[in-house]
């Protein structure tokens, strides 16, 4: 329940702007901006919501999660301009989520063993990817017909009935691991993730290089050596996060307990699936912003029709991800994965094939239900394949890693994948124009008739573009429409190829991942650790035995 309204609200609320801008007396960028801090928070404080499960335990973590994020659902639904409603939403339903999301892969994790682990692990993929896809449909619904206020009202409701609930959830606090949070590491962690995301988030708009337009902080442009903020931003983050690498392991010599523990980030099995997490990520968010955005910008699709048109994805997603999460006794995780990216790939080809002006609900059914069952098959395995390969006392760290890496992804497919779109529509959308005016515009004169597009109100309308493009020729003006039309099309097809690349960028890095099934080697580890604690003192098991113990 949690996982469900945590994802839904990233996806619900979108297809509200409009209605929001009109409410609060705002404008469309603040309300954007409102958005992105929300996933900006939750990037932030991932980490160290992971740590804090680890601290004063899981359901002490999972309460605090769920409080904080009813209460900013609350301030959401009442409030009462764009200020109120960014302490809610992004600040109070952020900090909740980073402290939800990991504490809930942790219950999984340390409540579940085997295949009961892989069905859990599952359950909560389709989870995910239902709130995905419900999201716009229930925004859509709720924002025409009644309010978008009750969004966030609905979310109140499964909040308060989560809380009685919470007396269930096994898991305190790892024994030993009451000690004072690295406050350090809190902020070299924090601020690198946010400055990271910052980063990618801003390059859609000034550019991954140079800059696209100026800059300004304050009044005052910042553009040295005329590059865009994005790489240096990007830079920034990288440098704070090594940073906090290098505090954790000086804290770890010092004997002092770290936010992140250094054995998981030197740990092979968890980074390659930590990777695999995050180029998932990618291909998720990427996918489920460019789809809708052709659907009602191209196609015409209203919300619901858009909702309604990913619906095969989430659903088959949910039943191929609980119908084959137990498979992980029989077949290899890695094999299912990697079926998976296939299918992925094959849907994604699919789609390219039929991608046109004239695709209608029924277009997506096949290419979005293929995906939906390939990334049932990756997300079933991939969760429960990466947290086994850790230590069960770093559970809730790794899973805080893991999440904070997810978030990561989530930016960047929507920040890159996104601004691709637009990139290829309006380079395709010039290059035509161009041609077909017998305009020779060089590179720059490009790239500034496309800053100059991106800029102009009112190109969704024929009028729009008629005015816009008035000192072309009659002729060339009267193919705008068709011009567009295809621009969008071409803009598609590469979009997809691009998301292509990263499925299989992910099947090559998958080839790094373990030829063990899951549940052998958790009755492997048992074994070992059971001959090892027979023949050595408590010390020395721990110190010659790399795995968990038994409860």
């Amino acid at each position: 329940m949690a996982m469900f309204i945590v994802v839904v609200d990233s996806t619900m609320m979108n297809v509200a702007v409009p209605t929001i801008v009109n409410d609060l007396n705002t404008n469309v960028s603040s309300v954007q901006s409102v958005i992105a801090l929300y996933s900006l928070v939750m990037a932030a404080l991932m980490l160290t919501g992971g740590k804090l499960g680890s601290i004063i335990g899981i359901r002490a973590a999972f309460l605090a999660g769920v409080v904080l994020y009813g209460a900013g659902t609350l301030i959401a639904a009442i409030s009462w301009n764009i200020n109120a409603l960014a302490f809610g939403w992004s600040l109070l339903e952020g900090v909740g989520a980073a402290l939800l999301v990991p504490a809930a892969f942790t219950v999984v994790s340390a409540n579940y063993s085997g295949k009961d682990r892989a069905i859990a692990f599952g359950v909560l993929a389709g989870v995910q990817a239902t709130a995905a896809a419900v999201g716009p449909i229930l925004g859509g619904l709720l924002t025409t017909y009644f309010s978008w206020r009750w969004g966030f009202g609905g979310q109140i409701v499964v909040a308060l009935a989560i809380l009685p609930l919470i007396t269930r959830i096994q898991g305190q606090a790892e024994q030993g691991s009451r000690a004072l949070l690295d406050w350090w590491g809190v902020i070299l962690s924090s601020l690198g993730m946010l400055v990271l995301v910052l980063g990618f988030l801003v390059a859609g708009r000034y550019g991954w290089w140079e800059a696209r337009r100026p800059f300004e902080v304050f009044g005052v442009q910042f553009n040295p050596l005329g590059l865009s903020p994005s790489p240096l931003l990007i830079l920034a983050g990288l440098i704070l996060l090594v940073a906090f690498v290098h505090w954790q392991k000086r804290r770890e010599d010092a004997g002092r307990a770290p936010l992140v523990h250094t054995r998981i980030l030197s740990n092979a099995r968890f980074v390659t699936g930590v990777s695999m997490y995050m180029i998932r990520s990618v291909f998720l968010a990427g996918m489920l912003f460019v789809l809708p955005i052709y659907m009602q910008a191209v196609l015409g699709f209203t919300a619901f029709q858009c909702g309604l048109a990913l619906l095969p994805f989430s659903v088959s997603l949910f039943l191929v991800s609980m119908a084959t999460a137990g498979w992980s006794d029989r077949i290899l995780p890695k094999t299912l994965i990697q079926i998976g990216l296939i299918l992925l790939a094959i849907g994604l080809l699919y789609n390219y094939a039929v991608t046109s002006t004239e695709m209608t609900i029924g277009t997506f059914l096949v290419p979005v239900t293929v995906m939906g069952a390939g990334m049932g098959l990756i997300m079933a395995q991939l969760v429960n394949l990466t947290l086994s390969s850790v230590r069960r006392e770093d559970t809730s760290e790794a899973s805080g890693v893991n999440n904070a890496v997810g978030e990561l992804g989530n930016s960047l497919g929507t920040a890159v994948i996104g601004s691709l779109l637009l990139m290829f529509f309006y380079s395709s959308a010039v290059h035509q124009i161009s041609r077909q005016a017998n305009l020779s515009l060089s590179w720059e004169q490009r790239q500034s008739v496309i800053v100059e597009l991106e800029d102009a109100p009112d190109l969704d309308t024929e009028a729009g573009q008629q005015e816009f493009f008035a000192d072309l020729p009659e002729n060339v003006r009267q193919s705008l429409p068709l011009i567009f039309d295809d621009a969008s099309v071409r803009a598609m097809q590469h979009t997809l190829l691009v998301i292509l690349f990263v499925v299989m960028l992910t099947l090559l890095v998958s080839t790094f991942l373990p030829d063990q099934h899951i549940d052998r080697e958790d009755r492997q580890r048992f074994r070992q650790a059971h001959a090892v604690t027979t023949t050595t003192t408590p010390e020395s098991a721990e110190f010659r035995d790399p795995v968990d113990t038994p409860e």
